[in-house]
């Protein structure tokens, strides 16, 4: 056990890589698999080209989701260092005689609190106090290391600032204080982009949803000898079917595409 938690307190992640589980990897594409496949089968009703082209386009989907989930976790970490700088930066303003090297180990326990252990912030900040104590590390060196591993700007920007002022200013204080304050509003104008593109999401999802809703209802109506038993038993139909899912999973290419920003 002891051994087990020495590993897990060495280990550093580098969140520019993905970090899931084999678990994750397994189930994410069993469920995009299963999806897919269903999606053909609306257009297509045949069961063998519905396998086949959920198990195949799974495999790209899996890897997007994979890429999806790097940027997520990148997110949250970014979110959470906001709440490390907001602490520090009242730790040591105002005057308060606080070194850096207490305020951060001061923010490590309210870390804490505001998060889980488990956290990535949390986590994190711990390395870094315990490479300090325990073995003299500088923290400003284990900020830059964590600011590489992380890829996240705002954490390479406050390593860069920590390691031009360490020693060298007086108004540390302040400057960490103007740093802060920059990351947050830079955090702010994210969220507020975020929030349109979210909207903007669920609408381009409800206008993909909506032709494979309509061949549902057509095909229910009448069977498929009904109203779309074209669809189903003659080359144009099928020619149709694929003209159709092609541009189903395009628009959907599109629409994660187009609500991509980075900021």
């Amino acid at each position: 056990m002891a051994n087990e938690e020495a590993d897990k307190e060495k280990k550093r992640l580098k969140y520019y890589e993905c970090n899931m589980t084999k678990t994750e990897h397994m189930t994410a594409y069993i469920v995009f698999a299963v999806v897919i496949a269903i999606v053909f089968y609306i257009f297509y009703r045949n069961m063998v080209v519905s396998l086949i082209g959920g198990l195949v386009l799974a495999v790209f989907q899996e890897k997007n989701y994979a890429g999806d989930s790097i940027k997520k976790r990148q997110n949250r970490l970014r979110a959470q260092f906001k709440e490390f700088l907001e602490i520090i930066s009242i730790s040591v303003s105002g005057g308060s005689g606080r070194s850096m090297e207490n305020a951060i180990m001061d923010a490590q326990h309210e870390l804490q609190m505001i998060f889980n252990e488990d956290a990535d912030i949390v986590r994190e900040i711990q390395l870094i106090v315990n490479d300090y104590q325990r073995a003299g590390i500088p923290m400003v060196q284990g900020f830059k290391e964590f600011g590489e591993r992380s890829d996240v700007d705002d954490i390479q920007s406050f390593a860069t600032v920590y390691a031009t002022i360490d020693g060298k200013s007086s108004d540390f204080g302040y400057i960490i204080r103007q740093t802060h304050d920059i990351i947050k509003e830079k955090q702010e104008i994210k969220m507020e982009i975020d929030t349109g593109i979210s909207s903007a999401k669920s609408e381009a999802y409800t206008m993909l949803v909506l032709p494979l809703i309509i061949v549902i209802a057509m095909s229910a109506m009448g069977g498929d000898g009904g109203f779309l038993g074209v669809l189903f038993t003659t080359l144009q139909g099928r020619i149709a079917a694929t003209i159709g899912i092609a541009c189903v999973f395009v628009s959907y290419i599109l629409a994660v595409r187009a609500t991509d920003i980075e900021i």
